[in-house]
């Protein structure tokens, strides 16, 4: 938040001050003490911005030559005196009438209408309460297309962002975006592709692989059929040669147990 600028000038105050003003000024800005801090050692107020500038500059050594600056809260006698004060506003040259009591100040002169601010297009200083209107004038001041996005200052948009010209630079911008979602679709078409050519050649591997087992698998079948139907020769063979042996030892043994029938008759 902005803040009042450091120690108050002693012209700014308003009706009669009982104390010695000299016993409420600041050590270093001279100025009637504003936010002040005192020296735990010395006892010595400071507005605070003063101090700690001091400090800075000073390796910490306070400006009354203390040991060091050990910050302590501003004397309560002080504080009460500041606070009886009137003020008028640092803004009445502007034409801000307000006579503020020590505390009001701050929240004052932070919201003052009669406060200057700088235009961000002519730079002028302008009030604060005519800060807005003035903006929404000011022909320096910067104003960007919604459209084409053209940053153009308000004085010269009649003849540097007309419609054509606006149209034109949309069109110019179409253009643009579409080379480069060309650009980046074909970067992705080629990431794609090249993720895709190692899958290729693997499937190509594996249909390789699996013609080859295919071939197999039928040389092997091929090779069990042609052993099946051997052994089924061998085994209709080798039947055929019992069959036979069979018939023969039958016939065989008919002819011996006609032998021995025989045999038995004639005893």
């Amino acid at each position: 938040m902005e803040s009042v600028q450091p120690g108050l000038s002693v012209d700014r105050i308003q009706g009669h001050c009982e104390l010695d003003i000299n016993d409420l000024k600041c050590d270093i800005c001279t100025k009637i003490l504003w936010q002040p801090v005192a020296c735990r050692n010395c006892e010595v107020a400071f507005c605070s911005t003063c101090i700690n500038q001091w400090l800075a500059q000073n390796s910490g050594v306070c400006r009354k030559n203390c040991r060091e600056f050990v910050q302590r809260s501003c004397p309560r006698f002080i504080v009460q005196q500041l606070s009886r004060l009137q003020f008028t506003c640092q803004n009445s040259l502007q034409g801000c009438d307000q006579v503020l009591a020590y505390d009001r100040i701050e929240a004052h002169e932070l919201e003052c209408g009669y406060k200057q601010l700088q235009c961000r297009g002519c730079h002028e200083a302008v009030l604060k309460m005519n800060h807005i209107d003035h903006e929404n004038t000011c022909l320096q001041i910067e104003l960007t297309c919604s459209e084409c996005n053209t940053t153009y200052k308000r004085g010269d948009g009649t003849f540097v962002h007309t419609e054509v010209i606006c149209l034109r630079e949309q069109l110019r911008q179409l253009r643009l975006e579409l080379q480069a979602h060309k650009k980046h679709a074909g970067q992705q078409i080629d990431e794609i592709t090249e993720k895709i050519q190692p899958l290729s050649e693997t499937l190509q591997q594996l249909q390789q692989v699996s013609e080859s087992n295919n071939q197999q698998v039928s040389n092997d079948i091929k090779s069990f059929q042609q052993a099946l139907e051997a052994d089924k020769e061998q085994t209709s063979k080798e039947i055929q040669q019992i069959q036979q042996k069979f018939q023969t030892t039958g016939e065989k043994s008919s002819t011996e147990m006609g032998d021995l029938k025989k045999a038995l008759e004639r005893k």
